[in-house]
C-alpha cells in the first residue's frame, strides 16, 4: 500500500493536471465512478460486486490491484492515459 501512495504521489508530480484542473464526470455503470482530468488522464473506481469495463485508453498508469483482462476487479481504483 505505500508503495501505491509513493507512486500515485509521484505521478501527480510528473503531471500536473492529476492534482489540479477541470475534472469532468464521466458516464459509467453503475457502482462504478470515472473522472476526467486533463483531455488526457482517467481514472476509474469500481465499486461494485463486479469487474468492469474501461474506457479506450493507451495504457493503466496506476492500479490498486492486478486487472484481469483490462477488467478491474471490485474494489480497485485505476488511473488510465489516454
Amino acid at each position: 500500500m505505500l508503495e501505491l501512495y509513493r507512486r500515485a504521489l509521484q505521478l501527480r508530480r510528473e503531471h500536473p493536471a492529476l492534482g489540479d484542473g477541470t475534472l469532468t464526470w464521466l458516464d459509467m455503470p453503475p457502482g462504478v465512478l470515472g473522472l476526467r482530468r486533463d483531455p488526457r488522464f482517467v481514472c476509474v473506481v469500481n465499486l461494485s460486486d463486479q469487474p468492469c469495463r474501461l474506457p479506450e485508453h493507451k495504457s493503466a498508469v496506476l492500479s490498486s490491484s492486478p486487472t484481469d483482462d483490462g477488467l478491474p476487479a471490485p474494489d480497485t481504483a485505476v488511473w488510465l492515459s489516454l
